[in-house]
């Protein structure tokens, strides 16, 4: 009996070790995904400022209204960022012939698309970092160890593109 507790606790330590290293792995992956969501609500934020500015306007085109409809019934987070671009395309395409440079009014209405179109660009270049960070993770050895002992991991990298 004495010649096997050593290798017992042995073993025990590095049952525990492991453990601990998979938890480590979990905890790291869900702080990078939670640095995405983040980033991600950042951009959403600046999105729906743009959003409601353009529902606030009185002279709207069809295809940017079109376009905000679109976004609106876009669901996740892919689909919102690309109805979002297609937003701000229209907006840029259209908007031009039904605002008058003039107008001191209008002018203050450009400017504030143009600050959120800017703000949430900035927000996706911090969202893009932190997506990538995360795939980066996942790719590794510790993400691999992460995708087993996580549903949630698991799910992520099954939709990552």
């Amino acid at each position: 009996m004495k010649k096997a507790i050593l290798p017992l606790a042995v073993l025990a330590m590095l049952g525990l070790i492991c453990g601990a290293f998979a938890l480590d792995c979990v905890r790291l992956a869900a702080d990078a995904r939670h640095r995405v969501e983040m980033a991600d609500e950042e951009q959403k934020k600046h999105e729906q400022r743009l959003v409601s500015l353009l529902t606030g306007s009185t002279h709207l085109s069809p295809e940017v209204q079109a376009a905000i409809k679109a976004y609106q019934e876009a669901a996740g987070p892919q689909a919102r960022h690309a109805a979002y671009e297609t937003l701000v395309a229209s907006f840029r395409q259209t908007m031009s012939e039904h605002v008058d440079p003039t107008n001191p009014l209008d002018r203050k209405f450009m400017d504030d698309i143009a600050g959120a179109i800017n703000r949430q660009e900035i927000a996706r270049k911090t969202y893009d970092v932190e997506s990538a960070a995360y795939h980066q993770y996942l790719l590794g050895r510790r993400g691999e160890v992460a995708r087993r002992f996580s549903s949630q991991t698991q799910a992520d990298w099954a939709t990552d593109p």
